[in-house]
């Protein structure tokens, strides 16, 4: 296949060196940063010894009217150099587009290809509601004393979790509660949930919650075995034990009344999880059919440390003993965003586990600060000054603007009016269409701060104008080299 390249003056010199390795000629555009391409740049070539003309992945322009135009397939490389080799290797497996860059393109693919992997692992053991308990670990998200939320902040929050990709809904009953608020939340959520848990030892809930509607009981162990007779044969049961052997004898207790039972020899928190995680092994040894439940959030709630890296390994090691579901919870700041990532962890796993490769390179990652590959850096050139920060201030006459996050958005207030986006582009093209602001150091000023809050509003930080971003503790050693 006969290829062209098109790039910038900037990136000629590395597209080159790509080029002759992979024996594709090169065109370089009147124009030195490749994103600025347009069609217009290639209108006067002959493409027509070419099989392939590739542009820089964000140029933009109407490229399937200029392809139509010259008989020539003309598509959108990956934004990064560095991705080329990717794109060239895998060019007989995805159709290149006009508008998508390759790279992303070939990143969605192999995310499609990943989860139909996965899905397509059907054998199921029993359904708990309309979810099918087998193949890819199912996510059981916990609502943290259901019994004291209202009726739309139950609602919101089953909505949330579902977005999240949660695949049964839990609601905690606290150790106090009104039997009332119980019967409440479960008709709720029994209209909101395509299945639905009860997580109490308490009978009296276990009861209401049965009588109501519910799919699945948490948690039955030798201390409330009495609950043996509510349980339906259509509703599933969780067995919770730390003894493996007494919890095998449980299970086969619980199985008189239902064969939806699901073992849980208990996933404790860090610095006792090592053991537990042997118990879970143990057990799978001695009965390698009966459904594990594998209590995550014990672990992500109860230690310092980002959620996304926990989540990822956790799942990993859950696929490797056998787990069937992922109990887990957002129940502080600091895990929020649990439920997504372990729904993303439960098909890497899967994959990699199908695959019989590690989880990577699946078209899905749980990266969020740090990357995969490094972008080269052209080394600076021409007269370079160091920059200096003033501590000069002249106020804006326009006014001023006070910035904060609220309800998952960006808001940016000022004397005359209040913009609300989600993103720092959208509030600072408003401010300037409205004619907000009149003086560049303090536009340059608006920039940063709504860039950090839109930075902030992605990680699911806390925002405080004028303040930097906190990266906690690990941060600081690195800006300061200290440990």
């Amino acid at each position: 296949m006969k290829i062209l390249l098109v790039t910038g003056r900037l990136a000629e010199r590395d597209v080159r060196k790509l080029a002759e390795r992979y024996n594709l000629d090169v065109y370089v555009a009147d124009v030195d940063i490749a994103a600025f391409i347009t069609p217009s740049h290639l209108e006067h070539l002959d493409l027509s010894k070419y099989d392939l003309v590739l542009v820089p992945g964000l140029a933009k322009g109407d490229w399937k009217s200029l392809e139509n135009r010259k008989g020539v397939k003309i598509r959108l490389g990956p934004i990064h150099i560095s991705d080329l080799p990717l794109i060239l290797e895998n060019l007989d497996k995805i159709e290149l587009s006009h508008e998508i860059p390759a790279c992303r393109l070939l990143g969605a693919i192999k995310t499609e290809e990943t989860i139909k992997l996965v899905e397509s692992q059907s054998d199921y053991k029993f359904k708990i509601g309309d979810v099918e308990i087998g193949g890819r670990m199912k996510i059981v998200a916990e609502i943290v004393d259901a019994t004291k939320l209202s009726k739309d902040e139950l609602i919101e929050k089953i909505d949330y979790y579902y977005e999240s990709g949660a695949d049964i809904i839990d609601l905690g009953i606290p150790l106090e509660f009104d039997l009332e608020d119980v019967k409440r939340v479960v008709k709720v959520a029994r209209d909101h949930c395509r299945a639905l848990s009860i997580d109490t030892f308490d009978r009296r809930a276990i009861e209401v919650g049965i009588e109501y509607g519910v799919d699945m009981v948490m948690s039955i162990s030798y201390s409330n075995i009495d609950c043996l007779e509510l349980l339906t044969k259509n509703v599933a049961v969780v067995a919770v034990e730390r003894d493996i052997n007494r919890l095998r004898r449980l299970v086969e207790k619980l199985r008189q009344k239902t064969e939806k039972v699901i073992a849980d020899p208990i996933l404790d928190p860090p610095m006792k999880v090592a053991s537990s995680i042997i118990r879970y092994i143990k057990y799978r040894e001695i009965d390698p059919e009966t459904p594990l439940l594998f209590g995550v959030g014990n672990v992500t709630e109860l230690i310092d440390a980002d959620s996304v890296g926990i989540n990822a390994i956790m799942a990993c090691i859950a696929e490797e003993i056998g787990i069937d579901l992922l109990f887990t919870t957002e129940a502080s700041v600091k895990t929020r965003g649990s439920i997504k990532e372990l729904k993303v962890a439960s098909y890497m796993a899967k994959a990699a586990k199908l695959k019989k490769t590690p989880p990577k390179d699946l078209g899905l990652n749980l990266l969020v600060l740090k990357e995969k590959t490094a972008v080269p850096a052209e080394a600076p050139s021409g007269k370079i000054v160091e920059g200096k920060e003033s501590d000069k201030f002249v106020r804006d006459p326009k006014g001023d603007f006070k910035i904060w996050i609220w309800n998952d958005k960006i808001v940016c207030q000022h004397e005359k009016v209040t913009i609300v986006g989600k993103t720092a582009k959208e509030i600072v093209d408003t401010i300037l269409a409205l004619n907000l602001v009149s003086r560049l150091d303090h536009a340059a000023y608006l920039g940063r701060e709504l860039k950090m809050a839109e930075i902030a509003l992605k990680l699911g930080k806390n925002y405080l104008q004028d303040e930097d971003l906190n990266f906690g503790v690990y941060g600081e050693c690195l800006i300061t080299k200290k440990f």
